[in-house]
């Protein structure tokens, strides 16, 4: 659907909400006010309540997220969904203890705010000669200020519990990857966390189905498609730390030595280019959209390399990883890093070889498996064609 509506920042975190989150509108009308009787007032009623829920949604988010800043890890954005809450936390090797630590962060904010609603939870069950709490449940649905107190309760108790199952990728799934992160490597782990993940989604579905209550059902959906998405992710991540960016950079005629003028820059085409010394080390970036806007603005044609290039410009090493390098492209800002071996320039890495890389790594087995099957159909066809023209 269209783009998110960014509603607010917190300590640089966006928290945007997105298009389909407008779903709720009409389900809590409905809900409220035509299937629970309550005309008008009820849909105010259900929209107050379904707005202090997603704000607890939004806290327990920000706390995986203070957290995680605790720890030194980045945070983009946290984005509400008809279905929940998504924060976007930078992926980076952690320890098992702190991976813990940000996943049980959201649901520790929910049971605190589930803690502040106990007292008055307890009186009104004593109010009503109550032993067992879960009795309370048979007033969720009034229109009281006992009612709303009840759902706020319970509301964080369910975020609390849900949260807990160990269904990868929510909180519960990703505390099971890193506890098994203390017995094997982190892609087993991850490995069994989703297939655990995926067979809770499927009971949950079944379940769904079963009690008439379609919301399960595309909860279980969310959990099977998440988890495979983030499986995907930590495998591609894993085979990037293997492979050194030393098999991909592209040689670009040795680059361009500092002294040259910048028009030289350009043979053989306009593109971004290391900047070398005479001795063949790396002393800067020239890149292309720079020359050709000191070229085009009339600047002088023996003006040199070295007075244009980008001094700060990183340099990566042919054993570091695809992961590493990609990692600092996205931190510096640049698209380009000169590769070296011994101090001594060897070619160019860039954005477009990384996704060339990480699109070949990536690759569905599925898909490859049904591109094999389909040439088999082709060859065999083909065979026939010509045995039958014979």
């Amino acid at each position: 659907m269209g783009k998110s509506l960014v509603i607010g920042h917190v300590r640089g975190i966006e928290i945007k909400v997105h298009p389909s989150f407008l779903l709720v509108l009409p389900w809590t009308a409905l809900n409220w006010g035509y299937f629970g009787g309550h005309g008008l007032a009820g849909v105010g009623f259900g929209l107050v309540l379904m707005t202090l829920l997603f704000a607890f949604v939004v806290l327990h988010e920000l706390g995986h997220c203070f957290v995680a800043l605790h720890f030194g890890v980045g945070v983009r954005d946290i984005t509400l969904l008809p279905i929940g809450g998504v924060a976007r936390i930078e992926q980076i090797p952690l320890s098992p203890v702190r991976e813990i630590a940000i996943a049980l962060a959201g649901p520790a904010v929910n049971l605190a705010i589930a803690i502040l609603f106990a007292p008055p939870v307890f009186l009104i069950a004593a109010a009503n000669n109550l032993g067992n709490p879960l009795e309370l449940l048979i007033f969720l649905t009034d229109m009281t200020p006992t009612g709303f107190i009840l759902y706020l309760f319970f509301t964080n108790i369910t975020l609390v519990l849900f949260n807990l199952l160990p269904a990868f990728p929510m909180d519960g799934g990703r505390v099971l990857r890193a506890f098994l992160s203390f017995f094997t490597a982190r892609l087993t782990a991850t490995r069994i966390a989703v297939g655990v993940g995926q067979a809770l989604a499927v009971a949950i579905a079944i379940f769904g189905i079963a009690i008439g209550a379609p919301s399960l059902v595309l909860v279980a959906i969310f959990v099977v498609v998440a988890a495979y998405a983030e499986g995907s992710a930590v495998r591609v991540e894993d085979t990037l730390r293997k492979l050194t960016v030393g098999q991909f950079i592209l040689w670009d005629l040795g680059g361009v030595n500092e002294h040259h003028p910048l028009p030289y820059a350009l043979r053989g085409g306009p593109r971004d280019v290391a900047v070398v010394n005479t001795e063949g080390r790396v002393v800067g970036m020239l890149w292309r959209h720079e020359v050709m806007q000191a070229l085009n603005g009339g600047a002088s044609r023996s003006r040199t390399v070295r007075e244009l290039m980008d001094i700060e410009a990183t340099v990566a090493d042919v054993g570091d990883t695809v992961y590493a390098v990609q990692q600092r492209m996205v931190a510096t800002g640049r698209w380009a890093i000169p590769v070296t071996e011994n101090g001594y320039y060897r070619g160019i890495f860039t954005s477009d070889r990384f996704w060339h890389v990480y699109r070949n790594v990536s690759r569905r087995p599925w898909l490859d498996l049904r591109a094999r099957v389909w040439r088999f159909i082709e060859v065999v066809a083909l065979r026939r064609t010509r045995f039958g023209n014979r």
